[in-house]
């Protein structure tokens, strides 16, 4: 008996699908920036030199419609240089939370709006917390955290749309009359 129930145990899928996105085409929440001295706050950068490096590194990218590919590179790049932490990296390489049955990660090329899809992570997940509150009480600490990754990543991926969809490689105003 207790071979038949290891095996079946064994056989059991490790398969996710995508993250669905009910809104998809949000590209504004409370966490967009309008201000590039926020923007660079966000990410703790103090010199135009590191933010124009950051723009010319995010302008083929669109944070509406990016890969899982792509955006584990920029967490990866952005945990490198110390402007986010492990935990908010991991959001970025989790992208679409997309596994195959053995746990892999698939389909890491597929675009989806990760603007749209970290926020509507934080608020489910603040939803089941709500709806759930021996949750958040049992696993306190990992609550804490699943949190704080979620609004950091909102922070940053919103700081990065900023600046990638920002046409100046400078932080001064231009004031031509």
């Amino acid at each position: 008996m207790s071979m038949k129930l290891g095996a079946a145990v064994l056989a059991s899928s490790k398969q996710a699908n995508a993250y669905v996105i009910k809104n998809p085409n949000q590209i504004t929440n409370s966490f967009t920036i309008t201000d590039k001295a926020k923007a660079a706050a966000t990410l703790n950068l103090s010199s135009e030199s590191d933010i124009n490096q950051l723009k010319s590194t995010l302008k083929n990218y669109d944070m509406a419609s990016i890969s899982t590919n792509d955006l584990a590179k920029i967490g990866a790049l952005l945990y490198q240089n110390g402007l986010i932490d492990q935990h908010v990296e991991s959001q970025f390489i989790s992208g679409n939370m997309n596994f195959g049955a053995n746990g892999q990660q698939i389909n890491k090329d597929v675009k989806f709006n990760a603007i749209a899809m970290f926020n509507e992570m934080l608020i489910d997940t603040k939803g089941i917390a709500k709806a759930n509150p021996e949750f958040a009480m049992e696993s306190q600490a990992g609550y804490k955290v699943a949190l704080h990754s979620l609004v950091g990543a909102n922070q940053v991926v919103n700081a990065l749309a900023y600046f990638s969809n920002s046409p100046h490689n400078n932080l001064s105003v231009n004031e031509r009359a």
